[in-house]
């Protein structure tokens, strides 16, 4: 493959593209086609009020966002016409079914994914005077091997052996798939442009047109059309600038648009008079550039009566895309001297690149307020890096972390040692006393030491998402191959970004990251968290370690139903029934509390449990220091029912007094222990400020019910912990963890590690 700088500009339209064809000829036009007549079908929407402003769905990634639009069916679009074009025809075959036509496999969804990133790795630039050096060529040699396997790129040659107007024809399906998947996510504003690029080499122009339909409040590219207008003229005899527009305003006609079109698509007034009738406006704007005309066309630019000069306020790095782009563009080894007259993958090309900046703008939009503003060329190289899932990138292996190895193929296998516990309490300064010389690490990278950065008052998730990476069994589960594919095979959202932090973190290569996809997929499920205010993080631990449950059971599902459509495999039936049933969550995480009822009247006792992840414990109050045993043994107190609290005796048949007694009957692998700091002062709630003092090892042994009094289960050693400084309404969160690895406790304050 070859490399060239194919850029795209914007330009005028052309004389020869504002009259009919029948004109220029002295030919009558009154058997020409009536574009309204073409929309008066019962496709068309009625006319509506739209907003005054644009709507867009919120809460993906900017991989999930690129994904929910290139997805299968997209693929499909693109490469159905490939068995008719390695056939030698003209035309492509459309006898196979549509069962034939919808097979896609996971295989060539990914390859097509690989050819696409390739394509993008080399990032969008935006301006006028952009330009490309020798680095292009050499990364794309580097990637040669790599496109030369790829099937993918196979059918996209073959595609390239078409006929002119069955690559358009291509070229349209696939635009027009994604143009629809886009209608879904994006609505636009009041104010639309259509807007004309020129496609050119370093070395000419190419033969392909570009027109889009732009939203002026964002720069979002509504509709796409790509043409030439060689071709458009022996179609029809209608001008090509109103087949052109025809084609973009197709699907947003009847919701009494506002257009700004160039004035050299002016046509005396006529494009108005042809478009009236169908619910859009047209403005018209002064010529970005003097067209390019033939000797027998007027040198002056057309007197317009309506223009629209300033567009609609917007951050300028989110239009800046609309005076054009340049980027790499990709074509065929033996292809090389003509590759000028190919248009296929220039259009290709060009779509994709609008993929990345539709992508890009919303993503933005989604994220505004935190404080983060990305660049498109840098955007679209991470965002290109991210779209291949690459089963080779290898992750960190973690031998020395030892930790009790949850198996999905023994779930009965427990350990009798509990080395690991996660304490989520809140610290003043002086309980700090673990974290002795604090050395803080500058550009230093570790696996597991890596500080998040805050996107706007997030410090309460990068505390909990520090925490959960140094808890090793779920990390070990989480990074292993096998448990990422039936992750990714079953579609699961919170779990796949998570485990993509999780790589992040421990490989190591840099002393930070940005944690915005998680954010970003938790305030998707999770919209009480959807905004920039502070929150609690007790309370996102739970809806997190929720999420992710529900996400494994999710894949243990599509597991069992994949083991029983094994009729002889009785034992993988039964492994992964057991799967859906406890997942690395539950097996990890979850204990049981057993409580025992005695009636005062009659001492009839009643039995009963509780499945607990975190264990809400009360502070002492009217002291200034205590322990964290003196909180456990105030939580398992025995209590006594009285008063409006009694309590039905099955016995007695009347409410009774109750004592309960509480105790542990099933103590969790890791141990999770929240210090309940807010109570009630009178009408006003207030911090308590008693100092809680724990060490590095806690036992649990005088809390434990008889059943499990002579097992080893009671012994935890202290590796996280959550701190929280200032008071209800204002606070700061930060967390200290413990590292298997460097066997060094850290603390992390957002970006910052010490």
């Amino acid at each position: 493959m070859k490399a060239k700088a194919l850029s795209v500009r914007e330009c005028t339209w052309m004389s020869e593209e504002c009259h009919l064809l029948d004109e220029k000829h002295g030919v009558s036009q009154k058997d020409g086609l009536c574009l309204p007549n073409i929309f008066r079908s019962k496709k068309v929407r009625p006319l509506t009020r739209i907003e005054t402003g644009p709507t867009y769905q919120v809460y993906y990634t900017a991989r999930e966002l690129l994904l929910e639009v290139l997805d299968r069916g997209a693929i499909r679009e693109l490469i159905r016409r490939v068995t008719g074009a390695k056939a030698g025809a003209n035309r492509p075959s459309y006898g196979q079914s549509k069962e034939q036509s919808a097979d896609l496999s996971e295989g060539e969804y990914a390859e097509a994914l690989t050819w696409f990133s390739i394509v993008l790795q080399s990032g969008l630039s935006v301006g006028e005077n952009c330009s490309f050096g020798a680095e292009l060529t050499l990364k794309l040699d580097g990637w040669q091997g790599v496109l030369k396997r790829n099937s993918f790129q196979s059918n996209l040659l073959s595609l390239t052996r078409l006929e002119d107007g069955d690559k358009l024809e291509a070229l349209s399906a696939f635009c027009g798939h994604l143009t629809r998947r886009y209608q879904a996510l994006y609505t636009p504003g009041h104010n639309l442009a259509v807007k004309k690029y020129r496609l050119s080499y370093e070395q000419g122009p190419c033969s392909l047109h570009l027109a889009l339909l732009c939203d002026l409040s964002s720069g979002f590219i509504c509709n796409m059309h790509l043409y030439c207008p060689e071709h458009l003229q022996r179609r029809s005899r209608r001008p090509v600038v109103e087949q052109v527009v025809g084609q973009l305003l197709r699907p947003f006609c009847g919701h009494r648009y506002q257009v700004q079109l160039d004035s050299s698509a002016w046509m005396e007034g006529r494009l108005t008079d042809i478009f009236s009738g169908l619910g859009v406006s047209f403005n018209f704007a002064p010529t970005v550039e003097r067209p390019v005309t033939d000797p027998t066309s007027p040198s002056h630019s057309p007197a317009v009566p309506h223009q629209r000069q300033t567009p609609e306020e917007s951050p300028s790095h989110l239009v800046a895309h609309l005076q054009g782009w340049t980027g790499p563009a990709l074509f065929p080894q033996s292809d090389v001297k003509g590759s000028e007259a190919d248009m296929f993958l220039p259009g290709l090309w060009a779509t994709l690149h609008i993929l990345c900046i539709n992508t890009f703008i919303l993503h933005t939009l989604q994220n505004q307020g935190s404080g983060k503003q990305a660049h498109l060329t840098e955007f679209t190289r991470t965002l290109a890096s991210q779209l291949a899932v690459d089963s080779s990138v290898t992750v960190p292996v973690l031998p020395q972390l030892n930790s009790t190895s949850y198996q999905e193929t023994s779930l009965t296998i427990i350990s009798k040692q509990r080395t690991n516990s996660i304490s989520c309490s809140r610290l003043t300064e002086n309980e700090k006393h673990g974290c002795s010389s604090p050395v803080r690490l500058r550009g230093c990278s570790r696996p597991g030491v890596c500080g998040l950065d805050n996107s706007g008052n997030s410090c309460y998730l990068n505390a909990v998402l520090q925490c959960l990476c140094s808890t090793v069994p779920l990390v070990e589960h989480l990074l292993n191959q096998d448990t990422r594919k039936e992750l990714a095979r079953s579609k699961c959202r919170v779990a796949e970004v998570f485990v993509r932090l999780l790589e992040e973190m421990w490989l190591g290569r840099s002393s930070s990251c940005a944690p915005v996809e998680a954010r970003s997929v938790l305030c998707s499920i999770l919209p009480q968290f959807n905004n920039y205010s502070q929150q609690d993080a007790q309370e996102l631990l739970l809806f997190l370690l929720n999420a992710l449950q529900d996400d494994f059971k999710k894949a243990a599902k599509c597991q069992m139903r994949s083991s029983i459509r094994q009729p002889r495999q009785d034992q993988n039936r039964n492994c992964a029934t057991a799967a859906v049933e406890s997942t690395i969550v539950s097996h990890v995480f979850e204990g049981q509390l057993s409580y025992m009822t005695v009636c005062t009247h009659c001492d009839h006792q009643a039995h009963s449990t509780q499945t607990f992840t975190v264990l809400s414990l009360p502070i002492p109050t009217g002291i200034i220091k205590c322990s964290i045993q003196d909180c456990l043994s105030l939580f398992f107190e025995q209590t006594i029912l009285t008063g409006g609290e009694q309590v039905l005796c099955s016995a007695c048949g009347q409410r009774r007094e109750m004592t309960v007694l509480t105790c542990l009957d099933k103590p969790p692998e890791i141990l999770m222990l929240h210090l309940k700091r807010f109570g009630c002062k009178g009408k006003n709630q207030v911090k308590l400020r008693t100092n809680v003092v724990f060490t590095m090892k806690l036992d649990l042994t005088p809390f434990l019910s008889s059943s499990v009094q002579n097992t080893t289960y009671s012994s935890y050693h202290l590796y996280a912990v959550v701190n929280h400084t200032g008071h209800l309404n204002m606070g700061h969160y930060t967390a200290l963890t413990y590292n298997a690895l460097t066997q060094t406790w850290h603390c992390f304050d957002d970006s910052a590690v010490k």
